[in-house]
């Protein structure tokens, strides 16, 4: 904690000329005493800080001072560095002040981390997608967009969009909709068409809910066992839940998992053709066998 505020403490005597004590202590929520023995950790740590009285007085650094990174530990320092990293993803240009913060921490392996959230094949479409969002947030324009829904169906509506998300390997933007008067959350990679329409809005809105993705959706769900054939390895562990995923003596894959109550779950399994056999429950054996026949006849002509 002392650490925390040590650093707090410097940063605003970097950032100000000189602060008296009154005034420190009121930002850091501390007595005037605690500042001034933090004053004095700060100048035993080899930071030259010093305290001028009189009118116009106060505490203040040494000009031309440079900041220490000992002040930081190495993790925080790696954390720091981390962050940036996945700040340049979002395509901010970050790149000068990754460069100068891994020469003042002497990190020789600054980029040892590649971010990039965009999808394989897609990346102009989504950088030019995520760029026109990003700038309707940043300069609060309201949005027209065309939406596919869960339903398939696209729909127009205008938002003022407030908030990036990004959870799961997709982004999602929360905004107000104004068609259904509300807050929603809209997946990024759904939004078909976007344009400004010219008007702005002031709101900052404090009372939008808090995006929780791990929030389980409440739907009804059956059990059912799955054998996956060793082919498939790479998708099973990339869809399914480590607990739930059991390895054969023959290579095989056995997934006991819990499947909502939707028709969508057959289309699903059959994407891994003759992968994937259904062990139990029968009746989405039954669904598999007639969603493949119809698979069938829909092409046989």
């Amino acid at each position: 904690m002392k650490n925390d505020r040590l650093f707090q403490l410097l940063y605003i005597l970097l950032e100000k000329e000189s602060v008296t004590a009154p005034e420190l202590a009121e930002k850091l929520e501390v007595s005037v005493r605690t500042i001034y023995r933090d004053v004095e950790a700060l100048s035993m740590a080899g930071v030259p800080v010093f305290a001028s009285a009189g009118k116009g007085g106060g505490i203040s650094l040494m000009q031309e001072y440079a900041f220490d990174k000992a002040l930081l530990s190495d993790d925080e320092q790696n954390q720091i560095l981390f962050g940036l990293q996945s700040l340049a993803a979002a395509d901010l240009n970050v790149d000068v002040l990754l460069s100068k913060l891994g020469g003042m921490f002497q990190k020789t392996d600054a980029n040892w981390v590649q971010v990039d959230f965009s999808r394989w094949g897609f990346n102009a479409v989504d950088k030019a997608r995520f760029d026109a969002i990003k700038t309707a947030v940043l300069q609060k324009q309201v949005l027209s967009i065309q939406y596919c829904g869960s339903s398939g169906e696209t729909s127009a509506r205008e938002i003022k969009p407030f908030r990036l998300v990004y959870k799961d390997r997709s982004w999602y933007l929360q905004a107000f909709c104004l068609k259904a008067g509300d807050f929603r959350l809209f997946k990024v990679s759904r939004i078909t068409g976007l344009s400004p329409t010219g008007e702005r809005f002031t709101e900052t809105f404090p009372d939008a809910p808090t995006v929780n993705l791990d929030t389980p959706m409440r739907v009804t769900t059956f059990s059912a066992r799955l054998l996956f054939s060793p082919e498939a390895a790479f998708r099973v562990y990339d869809e399914f839940q480590m607990a739930r995923i059991e390895k054969q003596s023959d290579g095989s894959i056995l997934v006991t998992a819990e499947m909502p109550m939707d028709d969508w779950v057959p289309q699903y399994l059959f994407t891994y053709g003759t992968l994937v056999r259904v062990l139990d429950p029968a009746s989405l054996r039954e669904k598999m066998a007639a969603f493949a026949k119809s698979v069938y006849e829909h092409h046989k002509t």
